[in-house]
């Protein structure tokens, strides 16, 4: 399980976000999820440099925003600033566990190195900002294949709401710029939402974040080709597919 906020300050809020792996009548069917295998070369050639995997240095370094290991091309930035991204908020969502769009539940494209290593290759827009949980419409988990009820979406944005008052609050009174984690703000949360914050005056509230994946296991994947996704009928295309 995942998203469990305990505080004796905010015990109210106990229970909120607790997810039960059972199948959801409305979710989406549970047919495997495309994963894409190419090589960090191909990867670089659509815009994203992994160093760890010997890609060389694109001309847009994640570092500032949490990620030394990433760096984007300049046509991917613009593409993605085309939409109201900034450098700050693509770097994030592409440090994020992310396999659904959380407004329509279709699959969103990604590239697995490993377990630990799997990079999107197109956001929802509602990620422009970096605070997807505020901003999108969130009917669907992002990393399993589970619509929300009516009554977990309501307590899903009552408990992102009071996170946002904290976090701006905390970069606020601190004054701070740069990368932290939800425990510096002190107000004893355990929240596995979040991979990490990010303190920025390029971000519109402030501050945005990186998704964690969840606790439980990974949907069932498949391994497929680019050109195989491609046709994939209910998934989401890649960011150069829009473009063409």
């Amino acid at each position: 399980m995942k998203r469990v906020l305990v505080s004796p300050t905010v015990i109210s809020l106990a229970g909120v976000w607790v997810l039960a792996f059972l199948a959801n009548t409305q979710a989406q069917d549970d047919a495997p999820v495309p994963k894409i295998i190419i090589s960090a070369q191909e990867l670089r050639s659509l815009g994203i440099a992994v160093h760890s995997e010997g890609a060389e240095v694109l001309p847009h370094s994640c570092r500032d925003s949490g990620n030394a290991d990433l760096s984007v091309s300049d046509e991917m930035l613009r593409h993605f600033t085309a939409r109201g991204f900034s450098l700050e908020s693509l770097c994030l969502g592409l440090s994020s566990w992310v396999l659904f769009d959380p407004e329509t539940g279709r699959t969103i494209p990604r590239v697995a190195f490993s377990h630990n290593l799997e990079i999107p290759l197109n956001l929802p827009d509602c990620f422009r900002n970096a605070v997807p949980f505020l901003e999108c419409d969130n009917r669907y988990e992002t990393w399993e294949q589970y619509e929300f009820t009516e009554d977990e979406q309501k307590e899903n944005i009552e408990h992102t709401h009071k996170v946002d008052e904290m976090v701006r609050a905390y970069v606020e009174r601190e004054k701070i710029s740069g990368v932290f984690s939800i425990e510096a703000l002190r107000q004893g949360i355990f929240d596995s939402s979040f991979e990490w914050f990010l303190a920025s005056p390029a971000l519109p509230r402030g501050y945005g974040y990186a998704l964690h994946g969840g606790e439980g296991d990974d949907p069932e994947s498949e391994d497929v080709d680019l050109s195989t996704y491609r046709k994939e009928s209910a998934v989401i295309s890649t960011w150069q597919d829009e473009d063409r």
